[in-house]
């Protein structure tokens, strides 16, 4: 998850400046050229994902601005040639999402998309609760319902390269968020337990694969890979205990 940064005069002048062109926005993956904008009407009244990545074949650092209903907007930068996706796990409170591509540079591109359960233009796996589990590839989700028990979700990777899942679902923190972000072949081990992970993450690991325990009293639990594009396929395991 990126650390937002304080507004930038050039950026906030082209998002002030002439009316960028507007595009209604359901979540589908698709690209913003410098001067657009995407406009989703309204967000779930619950956590979800917005990711980006800068497609560009310069050497560009791009920059997003991101409103929401009336707030001021915040800035996320989107690196050049990075295959990992950045993303920002967020409730925007059923208020409305407006993404512009304010790039210093007009020759930065940056495909933008959105996560989360019953976001459009996602097709997600079913989870079972098997010891089988489902391969996601990087991009691709599942979703399935958990028992009224403890459960434990594995997220495993047969490689070394990294692998980050996000996760919603259970009960809700004071702001309104329900999601966390694991790694695994990382190069720190941090989270529950041990060190301060990284900003955005839950937990890191630099095993092939972390678990988690939770009883969210028989709720949904929906998952994505956010690995990067040139990762290798993941799974996810659901297990009752």
């Amino acid at each position: 998850m990126p650390a937002l940064r304080k507004i930038a005069r050039s950026s906030f002048a082209r998002l002030a400046g002439a009316a960028p062109t507007v595009v209604s926005w359901n979540g589908t993956g698709m690209t913003l050229l410098v001067g657009q904008n995407a406009l989703m009407p309204q967000t779930a009244n619950g956590t979800m994902i917005l990711g980006w990545v800068n497609v560009g074949t310069l050497n560009n650092s791009g920059t997003l601005g991101v409103t929401s209903g009336g707030s001021a907007p915040s800035f996320v930068t989107a690196p050049a040639n990075v295959q990992q996706p950045s993303m920002w796990m967020n409730n925007w409170q059923a208020n409305n999402l407006s993404v512009s591509n304010v790039s210093a540079n007009n020759d930065t591109p940056i495909y933008i998309f959105a996560y989360g359960p019953g976001v459009p233009g996602q097709s997600s796996l079913n989870l079972p609760t098997s010891p089988q589990g489902v391969s996601l590839a990087p991009g691709q989700s599942a979703m399935g319902k958990t028992a009224p028990q403890w459960m434990q979700l594995q997220m495993v990777s047969n490689t070394p390269s990294l692998c980050i899942f996000a996760v919603i679902g259970g009960p809700v923190d004071s702001s309104g968020n329900n999601g966390y972000v694991f790694a695994v072949n990382a190069t720190t081990n941090s989270g529950p337990g041990g060190p301060t992970p990284p900003a955005g993450y839950y937990a890191t690991t630099t095993s092939n694969s972390y678990t988690f325990q939770f009883n969210w009293a028989g709720a949904s639990v929906y998952v994505v890979n956010m690995s990067p594009y040139t990762a290798s396929v993941a799974k996810v395991i659901l297990i009752a205990l």
